[in-house]
């Protein structure tokens, strides 16, 4: 099952940030639904392995994250794969996830991690009016800023590639609490 484990944002600030996304007018904006901050990607795991960290998260004891977005921001290398804002304040939990994790016995690669939330999707091979479009969006928005939000739930997602773009079902929930 193709997993991760992110912070679910508060209805009314993914509305808000959906909102954006699609007045941007670059790629292909989120839904509303698919808004969330993404502290681990998980990959293809076994059901054994999920039941493993499920365990474990359901131990973990970490406070809620208090976190700034603030910022567009490209992301995916030199061809830019994704659109987002960038979210600080998750760095210190996003390492507590990641020995959950590793405890639970699952492999991750080591990435760079920088907390975000995806707005929009770009095309794979951009033309130079989806490249003009991202430097306008960047340019005008780039400053974005959001009040400092409190995100006090970890949530396993189950995420399912579809070719209209990919699912996210909620499969568990963990309070931080501290």
């Amino acid at each position: 099952m193709r997993c991760f484990l992110a912070l679910p944002v508060p209805d009314d600030l993914a509305a808000q940030l959906a909102g954006v996304a699609s007045r941007l007018k670059v790629g292909r904006p989120l839904p509303e639904e698919n808004i969330h901050l993404t502290l681990v990607f998980l990959d293809e795991q076994p059901l054994d392995a999920l039941e493993d960290l499920n365990a474990e998260l359901e131990v973990l004891h970490a406070p809620p994250a208090t976190v700034d977005l603030a910022g567009l921001t490209t992301m995916g290398g030199a061809v830019p794969s994704v659109l987002a804002i960038k979210a600080d304040g998750v760095d210190a939990l996003h390492k507590q996830v990641r020995q959950a994790v590793r405890r639970a016995g699952i492999t991750l690669p080591h990435r760079r991690f920088r907390g975000h939330v995806t707005l929009a999707r770009l095309p794979r091979s951009p033309t130079a009016n989806d490249m003009s479009a991202l430097g306008r969006a960047l340019e005008a928005h780039g400053a974005i800023r959001y009040p400092t939000v409190t995100l006090d739930t970890l949530s396993l997602y189950r995420s399912d590639l579809r070719p209209e773009g990919p699912r996210y079902e909620r499969l568990a929930d963990y309070p931080l609490r501290g």
